[in-house]
Formats: C-alpha cells, structure tokens, sequence
C-alpha cells in the first residue's frame, strides 16, 4: 500500500481508512454503519486483503450473506478473507481487544469493531469508561505498532431531533483516540451524507451521500477509492 493508504475520498483529497490510523465513525441507529463496515470488507476481500470484524450488537455475518444473495459483486468465496466474531459485554470485548488482537493481525490490513460503544452503553459508568479508555488506547497502539488499518462505528449519545444535532457516545474519550472522524447523517432524500470532522467535532468536508439497498451500499466505488 502505497504511503499505507487503504481507503481514500475521491471527493476530497484525504484518507477515510489509513494503515498505522484509526477511523472512528458514527451515526444515529439504521444510518448504515453496519452495512459500510460489511461493504467495506468485502471490497477489501476482492482485492485479497483480510479484515477481521468484531461484532457486539447484531452478527454482521447475518447482513454480509444477505449481500451476497442481493449482489452479483460479492461472491462467497470473498468470506475466506474475512474473520468474524460476535461479543456482548464490555469486559469481554476488552479482554479481546487488550490480550487476543495482537496474536490475529498476521497479513489483516483492516480491524472493524461494530459498535465499539454498545456494550459500554449498557452500564456507563466510572469502570466501564475506564475500560472503553484502555480499549482506544489499546487500539491506537496496535494501529501504529503494527502499521494496521483500524475502523470502529460508534452510537450518537442525544436524542434525534429534526436538526439532526448529536454527538458521539463518549465524545470526548472516541475523539481523542482516533485520527479521522466521520459523522454520518440522514438527508432529507433519505440517503446517509458523509461528513469528515476535527477533533472537536467542526465540519471539515462532506463526501457525496449514499443509499442502503439488499446488495449493500453500491455507490462505494463511487465515494471511496481502493488502493491495494
């Protein structure tokens, strides 16, 4: 990968998934995080590069085979490149994050965990903060130490109103732990816009929207470029 570039915007000259960086995404509940995070692996897994995808609320194997069905793109065999695993609690997503991570990365290019937040929704407090802080930092270091791609999607932390204000799901700990920022958000259309943000959650660019369907999201070759 040149300059350890994953996934870049080809709308805006910026990275969306750099090796050696962690992206962090979020968006209200059905925007389509699950549904990037599938696509995004099994575009990466056409090319033959692995990702492993960490799942706490529903199995993304559920939504990746009902892609392949709905998309003559993605073919079964695309699977092979991707590992899977599906975690409920705070403490066991820590302890996989701080103790197994580290013996899998071999030839993975992208680590995805969706959501990273969920689980530490369900009692947040002081120690689950505390966990979800070494977490990040557990994932900052694994990204840098090993020159690896890492993705997490993150729930919005206010209510819904028609303005669309929310922020993140402990805003101040997923900002400070990640290097590029994407919010997504609903258009009036019904399509899910891209936003890049900075560190204290200011717009910085906006990326062209996309659509949710059965195959996925099929303008992602349109948005985002692949450089293997």
């Amino acid at each position: 990968m040149d300059n350890g570039l994953l996934i870049s915007s080809r709308m805006v000259e910026r990275p969306f998934i750099q090796s050696g960086k962690v992206t962090h995404i979020y968006g209200p509940p059905k925007i389509g995080k699950s549904t990037l995070s599938a696509t995004i692996a099994l575009e990466l897994a056409k090319e033959r590069k692995k990702s492993i995808i960490i799942s706490t609320e529903r199995p993304i194997e559920i939504r990746m085979e009902s892609m392949l069905i709905a998309n003559e793109e993605y073919s079964k065999e695309l699977l092979e490149h991707i590992s899977t695993a599906d975690i409920f609690t705070i403490d066991e997503l820590f302890l996989t994050i701080e103790n197994e991570l580290q013996n899998c990365i071999q030839d993975v290019s992208l680590i995805i965990i969706d959501s990273l937040t969920s689980t530490y929704r369900i009692d947040a407090g002081p120690i689950a903060l505390t966990l979800l802080r070494k977490a990040l930092s557990t994932l900052q270091a694994l990204a840098i130490n090993n020159k690896l791609a890492i993705m997490f999607t993150n729930q919005v932390a206010s209510k819904m109103d028609q303005t669309d204000d929310f922020r993140p799901v402990a805003a101040a700990s997923t900002r400070s732990y990640s290097d590029i920022t994407i919010r997504l958000s609903k258009k009036r259309d019904d399509s899910t816009e891209i936003t890049f943000e900075n560190i204290l959650g200011e717009e910085e660019a906006v990326l062209d929207s996309f659509s949710i369907t059965s195959a996925g999201i099929e303008e992602i070759l349109q948005i985002f470029d692949f450089q293997m």
